[in-house]
């Protein structure tokens, strides 16, 4: 069971109904009956009704994205619902999958604080902040609301916040900001920041933070005793505060900050240190009614001085009650018993209540209800619960009266809780009296708390007041709170000692726990009931206080404290112990010393008996920094007392003056020059004091004088302070700084630093010219250097080397080239001085230090001039285009002469002026029509004019050919088109064209379609033409479609059906006074929503799609559009009609076309676009265009995707309002205008159904709405899933091919298997052919099974990777296996795969390998252009032209076919229908349907051969025998999903794969009448047709409404026509390739058991009786020497018997077609000669019916004709005429008359008369 939880991990928590278990249970089980349980409970949960929900939020982060689940069902029923009393258990697995969702960062700190001193400059360290994401998307760090704006900055990437500028005078103290982190999903996070300034002097900073002084003194809480007793409320939430504690502290700066802490939170509490207080709040409800009664805190208060005082205050925490529980009855009935003479006024009964809550929660008052006759008997006390007799009872009522009442206990809360008890009242006779308690010793029980078990509390004597019986029993009844005894602290035994209660009965109650605590219940209130043999009863309420003992040893509150060295005797602290105990004299403690106290502690410290503790002299920190005092404290009793040791330190005085520390220090560096301002130099000072406390400042007190350097005076770093420049002569190469360090209270130190400042590459180089200008001679100076440019470096003298390296950008590369290290400029080929500007080409040469490793130059310019050469001839510029218009039929005279201008690219001398005249080659016609002459006075300047009137229809251009020539000589052609306008002056007359409409879903708009053609030479005589449908035109097609009167554009109305379409236009010319009729043959095809989606598309490079529809010119050859449709059904093999190109785009590289094929359902987009791909070439070269794309989806190409790096899918969208209309002059395709769309991400596009789809349900599945969603009702629940798809399917040796996956950038992809064998391809989806264009994806995915080692290659685009797992060895179990890949890392898994952990391999079914990231951005998306394969590869290229192809890292090997069963498939929430597939090598079917069994013989010795043989002749030549008489009726079983699933065909046949929804599988009508398969590859038939000789039934094929199996045969029949191959004329080599069926034909004897017939079937070569009817048609031709003389005999009839019908697995439910069973034929009509052709060979043109040649002749020749007569079957019982072809111009043949007309063989004559034809 694997299922998605789809969207975010932690919006699954709100989703809870993920999944429904469904548990199939036998009839007497109930559903209600059944607990699940989970291995899972933590983070799953089932309800009573199977659904599985998720109790908190799922993580994909933690669980590589996926739980596995164990699921149990146990029945827990009775008896009467499992009446074999045993346990049943069903169990199952189920896999969660986890799509992971992007989630923001997070920050470390919720809040940052850092200091920077107060002369920090810009760029100095602020501090470090760090933020993580779980998605490892983290991109940038940035800053908000710093103020002023750039006062602080931060790094995008490290996180480092540095000052931003120099701090100015009127800075503050502390500032305030956020800073932000971002990932690439956009997710923003934010944290406070505040930045404190460090003064430089202490007065500067007064107003935020004090500077630091010694840490003299301890936080110490003022209000600690203020704190005792505070109260929290129960059952607040999480969070809720309870106190602020503050505890001050005199130190400044660190030492005076105090953070706090929780000695014991309880589970219960927290705090949080906040601007000097601590926050105490609760983590968790409390409940007062449970053990959150109160609580005893201990906080501890600590400074931050380097050695950090603390002081603890301990007080206690009182859970305050609120009114949650009601009072509860300690009975829910209570029943006495009351006499006729109970006095009235005294107590009958008490009615107890306890509640859980306290004070005036817990207050109860009582109160009686009940009806108003029992009411006036009796009343109850509120308080106590005493019920007592008001009125006298009667005699008469003894035995009879029952007095039914309701007890209701109410507490004093807000609000009224209350609950309610039944109280039953029996009157008795006076003789029937209760119990009565005689004794009671003690009368006042009390106890100690450490009362033992066992111990008896009192003694109860009772007299039962019976004269017939004496026995009294007690109970004690148990309240519901520990005083009332819910605990069972108190239990009753029957006392046997009769002595003490003489006459009466008695029981002793004792301790029976040893649970007594006098801190926790004082008093208990116990209730007796005592009853007697005739159930009358009384109760005995029994207080038993409980006694204190000092039973709690006192607990020390832990303490750290200090002292300052040198002080005279001072308080250090007050030691603090805790005491549970309740009483005073229980609480006295008394402290003292320890005796490990050593004397030095006993001397140096007092210890006073209430717990101070006191210094008894100076302490000295340098004799002692520590002292370890151990304080023990007790309350009297010895097993009390309890030590603690308590730590003291002394606090240092600065009284030690500092030196620097030579040895560990650094004092002298090299600093280069370009070391940034605010950068350290290195300067390490290292300065000793055995002072603990010291404020050392630093300054620089000599050898700084032009403030290069600057020294913090907190750290001692000494800074660069100032820009250096090395090349300075004074001042910037060396320095000795004097460096002073003063601790603030003793003498100062000095000491020398030494800074060397060295030189580094900061300049960059100079040219030395700024301006170059060279010449070269175009076309002549080739290849050759023209000059030099230099540069030099001003780091470097310049009398050395320096180092520069020379280059020029690309563009300038393309005609020159410099030398790297010399700056010799040189042409690269010849220059053209007409393609540069003015003659002049400019470069920038530009020039780097440190060859190449440093600084660029500014860009030298060069000028080089190209010197000019004669080597263009003169060009017309004007006219524009050299193009020019005439009207046709204009007188000469009348007509504008045309002004040619000429120029010449060419200046100076080698240009104008320039001649111009007719080239030599111009024909004679021409010249005749025109005249050039020159036009005087102006220059280089001509007219054309023409000398004869101008004809369009004799010739529209005139290309004119004139020859140009410069003053030099130069002279070339040039071409002037001159064109001759359009008159109306040409007749016009009928015309024909052809309009198609792809009609999307019939929903197309009205709209124009195309426009009426008729012939006419004239091009632009439109606005002298008038349209009108012409009278001829049917109604019908008037009423769909209209006829623009003015521009003849028709319009198609919105409804028109499918269909051809004869439009009758009559066009009349206004300007000629003529007409004629423009016929439209308009065919309309209705396009579904699967004949788009089914769509394949390519792209043809360099053409329009006007252009497709143009027939050629030179021969009226096909179209474009026809021969692409012929190809594509080509490569189909299928009509052309079957193929309809439905969409042509013009895009800026061509034409986009899609296209489908169909037969029954439309082929699978992946079986049109592999075949296409794989065929592209052929298809190229018979187009004569470049097929330049393939599936036009740009998810496939990364590059490309608009998604870049994310995930992407595409949706294509037909546009229904605006269709595509191309036109040419007598053809027009208006096609579906198809839009691609694009989305980022994997969800399903298509919006969640409410009603059921035509399509929703898959392979039959019946289509239901419940709860407004459509479910889908499959042929059975196994084998199928939630839409019907086909879960599982059986591979032998066999392919299929299926959509491939989608593009998603976190994928999981799981297939489930069973293999027959230890090796084979599971799946292969990548390239099937070598990389046909750049950036064709070279990504791939191939699995598959090597000697039980599940191997996989991946290639994802940046890299192949390989992954093998080994399996168990086991071909009876199924393995599921995963691959899991996302932009970090790629894991392979085979779910549990037989092998164990061991210490080398911990997980030996799992791999995960990070993904190579070749660059920063890697491929992470598996963008594969190929088809999904399963279970083996079909033919393609070899995989080791592929990875050389595609550079992969490794060769695939080639691995045979997968032989077993794929059990389910998924990628990601999607689960693939393994019958969606129409291209395969075997058809699909389910893994239990029945197998094909084959019977492999093994090689035997010699002799049993031929004994074997011997035996088989005599068997034959007794069935031989046999035969004679009757023949055995041969039936097919029920092949259930088998036949159903086979197509027409087991091997390697035309058309190969494609689906037939007839399902025939005609293998079986080769079968002989003991069971095999003539001549074919298997011995025998399967085990099916095995089972068909004991008499079962053959099943009848169900087949669509109007289709017929006749009309499929004659169209193979053409189809092999067409291709015809010697010996090669048989059924089975013909695959169905459409559904070009219809009721044409019939099989009838398909559908008959009968298998008697008079032709003699050749067994071993031949159809079988049968199939007589396909006999006629496909009868096998051999060659004359196969024929046979053997004479058939006759076979008796035999019984038929009913049918048994198949059932099929169709898409769609369609009715089964059951055929007739007429008699069979039984003689023959003979036909003249086939025709002859022109070569006088036997004509190809088949004949109907057709006969194969083999039989045709053996027939002749036993009726003594010659061979090369037909033979035609004449049907029985029947006066019908048999035709021969239609080629052959035969008449019919009454079947009376064939013994007349036809010579027939001996035994075909005794037929005839049998059947008296």
């Amino acid at each position: 069971m694997v299922f998605h939880c789809v969207g975010a991990e932690f919006s699954c928590l709100k989703m809870m109904m993920m999944m429904m278990i469904r548990v199939v249970s036998p009839p007497f089980l109930a559903t209600s009956d059944i607990d699940f349980r989970l291995n899972d409970e933590d983070n799953f949960g089932v309800d009573r009704s199977g659904v599985l929900y998720n109790k908190r939020p799922l993580d994909y982060e933690q669980t590589n994205g996926y739980y596995l689940l164990k699921i149990t069902a146990d029945y827990k029923g009775d008896h009467r619902s499992n009446p074999f009393g045993e346990r049943i258990t069903a169990k199952v697995k189920a896999r969660l999958y986890i799509i992971d969702t992007p989630e923001p960062p997070r920050f470390e700190s919720d809040h940052y604080f850092f200091s920077v001193p107060e002369l920090a400059s810009t760029g100095a360290y602020v501090g470090k902040v760090k933020a993580v994401d779980d998605d490892n998307d983290l991109d940038a760090y940035i800053l908000q609301d710093v103020r002023p704006p750039d006062m602080f900055t931060i790094d995008q990437e490290t996180g480092i916040i540095s000052v931003g500028r120099i701090l100015t005078a009127d800075k503050k103290w502390a500032y305030d900001f956020q800073v932000g982190a971002i990932d690439f999903a956009g997710h923003v996070t934010i944290a406070p920041v505040t930045v404190y300034l460090i003064a430089a002097s202490p007065s500067y900073a007064h107003l935020v933070l004090e500077p630091e002084d010694e840490n003299n003194h301890k936080p110490i809480f003022l209000e600690c005793s203020a704190y005792d007793g505070i109260r929290v409320k129960e059952n607040m939430t999480e969070g809720t505060p309870v106190l602020m504690v503050l505890a001050k502290d005199e130190d400044q700066g660190n030492n005076g900050v105090v953070s706090y802490v929780l000695l014991n939170d309880f589970g219960r509490f927290t705090i949080q240190s906040s601007n000097q207080h601590g926050q105490i709040s609760t983590t968790k409800r409390l409940d007062r009614d449970g053990k959150d009664k109160e609580f005893y805190l201990t906080v501890v208060a600590r400074d931050s001085g380097s050695e950090a005082h603390q002081e603890s205050c301990s007080f206690k925490v009182v859970v305050e009650d609120i009114n949650d529980n009601p009072p509860i009855f300690d009975q829910q009935i209570y029943e006495e018993t009351i006499s006729t003479d109970h006095i009235t006024g005294t107590p009958v009964l008490r009615v107890t209540a306890s509640d859980l809550d306290s004070g005036s929660n817990a207050e109860i008052s009582f109160s009686l209800q009940g009806n108003p006759d029992d009411m006036k008997y009796f009343s109850i006390d509120g308080d106590t619960g005493v019920i007592t007799l008001t009125n006298p009872l009667q005699k008469s009522m003894a035995n009879k009266r029952l007095f039914e009442m309701r007890a209701r206990a109410a507490d004093k809360g807000s609000p009224v809780l209350w609950s309610t008890a039944d109280v039953l009242i029996q009157v008795v006779s006076s003789d029937d009296l209760p119990p009565a308690i005689i004794s009671q010793q003690p009368l006042l029980p009390a106890i100690l708390e450490n009362t033992t078990e066992n111990t008896d509390v009192l003694t109860l004597c009772a007299r039962s007041n019976l004269a017939d019986s004496s026995l009294v029993y007690f109970t004690l009844l148990n309240g519901n709170t520990p005083d009332t005894n819910s605990d069972g602290t108190f239990a009753i035994r029957r006392q046997d000692d009769f002595g003490r209660c003489h006459d009466s009965t008695g029981a002793t109650i004792f301790v029976a726990t040893k649970n007594l605590d006098f801190e926790a219940v004082q008093e208990y209130t116990l209730m007796l009931q005592i009853v007697n043999d005739h159930n009358a009863r009384v109760e005995k309420k029994i207080q038993v206080s409980i006694l204190d003992v000092n039973d709690n040893a006192p607990l020390l509150q832990q303490f750290d404290g200090a002292v300052p060295e040198n002080r005279d005797s001072m308080l250090i602290t007050t030691i603090q112990a805790h005491d549970k105990d309740i009483s005073p004299q229980f609480r006295q403690l008394r402290y003292s010393f320890d005796p490990m106290a050593s004397g030095d502690v006993r001397q140096k410290f007092a210890l006073k008996t209430n717990g101070e503790l006191w210094t008894t002299q100076p302490l000295d920190r340098e004799q002692f920094k520590q002292y370890k005092i151990p304080i023990k404290v007790t309350d009297g009793v010895p097993a009390h007392e309890r030590m603690t040791i308590y730590w003291i330190t002394v606090q240092d005085l600065n009284d030690v003056p500092p030196v620097f520390d030579y040895l560990n220090g650094i004092y002298e560096v090299e600093l280069p020059e370009n070391r940034e301002v605010g950068k350290s130099t290195g300067i390490k000072l290292v300065v000793n004091d055995s002072d603990v406390v010291n404020l050392f400042e630093y300054q620089i007190v000599d050898g700084n004088g032009e403030q290069k350097f600057r020294i913090d005076e907190a750290t001692g770093d000494i800074l660069v302070n100032k820009v250096l420049d090395y090349d300075h002569p004074i001042y910037d190469r060396n320095f000795t700084l004097r460096v002073r360090v003063y601790d603030g209270a003793n003498p100062p130190a000095e000491t020398n630093v030494i800074i060397a400042v060295t030189n580094v590459n900061d300049l960059q180089p100079v040219f030395e010219q700024s301006n170059y200008t060279f010449t070269v001679t175009e076309n002549t100076d080739c290849n050759i250097t023209f000059g030099t440019v230099s540069a030099l470096d001003p780091d470097l003298p310049h009398t050395v080397n320096q180092n520069i390296l020379y280059y020029l950008s690309p563009v300038e590369l393309r005609n020159f080239t410099i030398d790297s290290k010399t700056g010799d400029l040189s042409t690269k080929g010849c220059l053209d001085r007409e393609s540069a500007k003015k003659g002049i080409m400019t470069l920038y040469p530009r020039a780097n230090d440190e060859g190449g490793r440093g600084h660029d130059a500014d860009p030298a310019t060069v000028h080089v001039i190209i010197q000019d050469l004669n080597d263009n001839h003169p060009h017309i510029q004007r006219p524009e285009n050299s193009y020019a218009k005439i009207m046709e039929n204009m007188n000469p005279e009348d007509v504008k002469p045309i002004i040619i201008k000429l120029e010449d690219l060419d200046g100076g001398e080698n240009g104008c002026p320039c001649t111009i005249e007719f080239d030599p080659g111009t024909p004679d016609s021409w010249l005749k029509k025109f005249s050039l002459l020159p036009i005087n006075g102006l220059r280089s300047t001509y007219r054309l004019n023409p000398l004869v009137s101008l004809d369009r229809e004799q010739q529209k251009v005139y290309p004119l050919p004139f020859v140009t020539q410069d003053q030099t000589g130069r002279r070339g052609i040039r071409l002037f088109t001159l064109e001759v306008g359009d008159e109306n002056d040409s007749p016009m007359s009928n015309g024909k064209s052809n309009i198609k409409v792809y009609n999307y879903r019939g929903q197309f708009p009205s709209m124009f379609i195309g426009a009426v053609y008729v012939t006419d030479l004239d091009d632009y005589d439109l606005d002298d033409k008038v349209f009108e449908v012409d009278a001829t035109t049917s109604s019908d097609v008037a009423n769909h479609f209209q006829v623009d009167f003015k521009s003849g554009n028709i319009l198609m109305l919105k409804g028109t059906p499918a269909g051809t379409h004869l439009l009758r236009v009559k066009v009349y010319d206004t300007n000629r006074e003529e007409s004629a009729v423009g016929e439209v043959s308009i065919t309309v095809v209705d396009l579904d929503l699967s004949a788009v989606m089914n769509s394949g598309s390519l792209t043809l490079a360099d053409i329009r799609s006007q252009q497709m529809l143009r027939k050629s010119k030179v021969a009226n050859t096909d179209t474009l559009y026809d021969r692409l449709k012929e190809q594509i059904a080509k490569i189909h093999s299928i009509p052309r009609d079957n193929v309809d190109v439905f969409s042509m785009r013009d895009v800026d590289e061509g034409v986009e076309i899609r296209y489908n094929c169909h037969s029954s359902p439309y082929y699978t987009a992946a079986k049109l676009n592999g075949l296409m791909m794989k065929n592209r070439k052929q298809v190229s070269e018979a187009l004569g265009l470049d097929v330049i794309m393939v599936d036009i989806n740009a998810c496939l190409y990364e590059s490309k995707s608009p998604c870049g790096g994310q995930s992407c899918q595409r949706t294509i969208r037909p546009n229904i309002t605006s269709p595509l209309v191309v036109a040419s002059s007598t053809a027009t395709m208006v096609g579906v205008d198809i839009t691609d769309e694009y989305t980022c991400d994997c969800r399903d596009p298509q919006p969640i159904l409410s009603v059921c789809d035509r399509d929703f349900c898959y392979n039959g599945g019946t289509c239901t709405v419940i709860n407004n969603s459509p479910r889908c009702e499959c042929l059975d629940g196994h084998n199928y899933g939630p839409r019907c798809e086909l879960r599982n399917a059986r591979f032998e040796k066999s392919f299929a091919w299926y959509e491939p996956l989608k593009v998603c950038d976190n994928s999981i992809f799981s297939i489930s298997f069973k293999s027959n064998n230890p090796s084979g391809v599971l799946l292969y989806m990548g390239p099937i052919v070598e990389s046909p264009w750049e950036e064709y994806p070279k990504d791939f995915l191939y699995v598959f099974l090597r000697n039980w080692v599940l191997v996989t290659y991946i290639d994802l685009g940046s890299g192949t990777e390989k992954v093998a797992i080994p399996i168990e060895n086991n071909s009876n179990r199924i393995f599921e296996f995963l691959v899991i890949w996302n932009e970090r890392k790629i894991i392979f898994e085979v779910v549990d795969c037989g092998f164990n952990a061991t210490v080398g391999n911990v997980e030996p079914c799992k791999v995960s390998i990070p993904y190579p990231h070749t660059s920063r951005y890697p491929n992470v998306l598996l963008n594969v252009q190929g088809p999904l394969q399963i279970g083996g590869v079909a033919p393609m290229t070899s995989f080791a032209s592929l990875s050389a192809s595609y550079r992969w890292n490794f060769i695939p090997p080639k691995i045979s076919s997968f032989s077993g069963c794929i059990s389910e498939m998924r990628h990601n929430n999607f689960l693939y229908d393994l019958n969606a597939t129409d291209y395969g090598s075997m058809p699909i079917q389910p893994c239990d349907a029945p197998r094909t069994s084959r019977v492999v013989l093994g090689q035997q010795s010699i002799l049993i051969i031929l004994a074997s043989l011997l035996c088989l002749l005599i068997l034959v030549l007794f069935i031989l025998c046999l035969a004679r008489r009757g023949r055995k009726t041969i039936s097919y079983p029920d092949l259930d999903r088998e036949l159903v699933k086979e197509t027409m065909g087991g091997t390697d046949l035309e058309a190969f794969g494609e689906k037939d929804v007839t399902h025939f599988d005609l293998k079986f009508l080769q079968v002989t009448r003991n069971g095999h398969v003539a001549k074919g590859k298997e011995p025998n038939l399967p085990d099916v047709t095995q089972d068909a000789l004991e008499g079962r039934m053959a099943p009848l094929a169900k087949m669509p409404e109007g289709l017929s199996i006749g009309d499929f045969i004659n169209s193979n029949i053409k189809k092999v026509d067409q291709h015809h191959h010697d010996n090669v004329d048989d059924v089975r080599h013909y695959n169905v390739s459409g559904d070009e069926i219809s009721v044409a034909a019939s099989l009838s004897s398909l559908a008959s058991e009968s298998s008697k017939s008079d032709i003699p079937f050749d067994y071993e070569n031949d159809w079988c009786q049968r199939f007589e009817k396909i006999a006629q048609i496909y009868r096998r031709e051999s060659d004359q020497d196969e024929d046979s003389e053997y004479e058939f005999p006759d076979f008796p009839k035999e019984k038929k018997t009913a049918q048994r019908p198949a059932t099929a697995i169709t898409k769609a439910k369609k009715p089964s077609v059951s055929f007739a069973s007429p008699e069979p034929v039984n003689c023959y009509a003979l036909a003249p000669p086939l025709k002859k052709n022109v070569t006088g060979s036997p004509s190809s043109t088949p004949t109907s019916p057709r006969l194969g040649r083999n039989s045709v002749n053996q027939l002749l020749k036993r009726d003594g004709r010659e061979p090369g007569a037909s033979i035609l079957k004449v049907p029985s019982k029947s006066s019908a005429k048999v035709n021969t072809a239609e080629d052959e111009g035969q008449t019919s043949t009454p079947v009376k008359e064939c013994r007349e007309n036809v010579s027939l063989s001996n035994i075909t004559r005794k037929k005839c008369r049998e059947t008296r034809c």
